[in-house]
Order: C-alpha cells, then structure tokens, then sequence
C-alpha cells in the first residue's frame, strides 16, 4: 500500500466519521426542539411527561455527537504516513482483514478493501504494537500473522 492509497483510506474514514457527526448533530437539535414547551401555551400533564423523554433522549443524542467529535479528533491526530510497525496511524492486514490502527471505526470500505477500526486502548492493539509484516502474534487464544503494515 503506498502513501496515496493509505490517505485515500483515511479520507474515507474521515468522511464517515464527519458524516456521523452530522447526522448527531442534527438529531440532538431536533430532539432538543421537541422537548421545547411554549410557555406562553396551555399544557397537560402528558405534555410535560413528552417534553422530558425528548430532553432525555436529546441528552442521549448529545452524548453521541460528543463521541463522534472525539473521535474525528482522534482520527485527525493520527500520522499517516507510511509505517514499518504497527503503531497508531498505520493500517495492517492479517487473517484476510485490514485495520486502520488507532481509533474506534466500524466496518468501511475504501478502493474495494474493508476496513475496521483498532482503538489504541483495546487488547488487540496491545497484541500487536510494535509488530511487522510478517511477524507472528497471539490472540484469544489464536496464532495470527502480520501480512500488511503500511
């Protein structure tokens, strides 16, 4: 994988990620519209019991948009230029599957590869630091190896 085709995984990511955000954004501004009671209007006890569920649920949806901004932050910090081991930033293939290193990401695709995310917190990552291509590692019990490293 060369330099141009790891920026091009990470633009994907990036725009998925921005999508999300988005989309978070928006329904926490319409959830938070919903719970809104014009006090210049009569209401009922049903009413004040809606406008809480949907401060709530705006709460929730709030929560959400702060984990999508923290991790476009996350994905913005990462270097990814080209890697010899595996630390954050870089993107590795083992076991038929390609990861990009260092922040939590669903399942995506990018020049016809799917990708996944490996947070720099998580077991899996702790398994694999530091490794090259072609290095062996364990994990859950299972003999894995390092094909990629970019």
């Amino acid at each position: 994988m060369d330099a141009d085709a790891k920026l091009r995984v990470r633009d994907a990511l990036r725009a998925i990620v921005v999508a999300q955000l988005g989309s978070s954004r928006q329904a926490a501004a319409d959830q938070r519209t919903a719970a809104e009671i014009d006090p210049d209007s009569s209401y009922t006890a049903d009413d004040l019991s809606q406008s809480d569920e949907e401060g709530e649920l705006a709460g929730l949806l709030g929560d959400a948009e702060v984990r999508q901004a923290g991790l476009l932050r996350t994905l913005d910090g990462l270097d990814f230029r080209p890697q010899e081991t595996v630390v954050p930033g870089a993107i590795v293939a083992f076991g038929g599957d390609h990861y990009v290193v260092g922040t939590v990401a669903d399942e995506f695709s990018c020049d016809g590869v799917t990708y996944e995310g490996i947070s720099a917190d998580s077991p899996l990552f702790a398994a694999i630091k530091g490794l090259r291509a072609g290095d062996s590692f364990t994990f859950n019990g299972r003999e894995h190896r390092v094909d990629v490293v970019a």
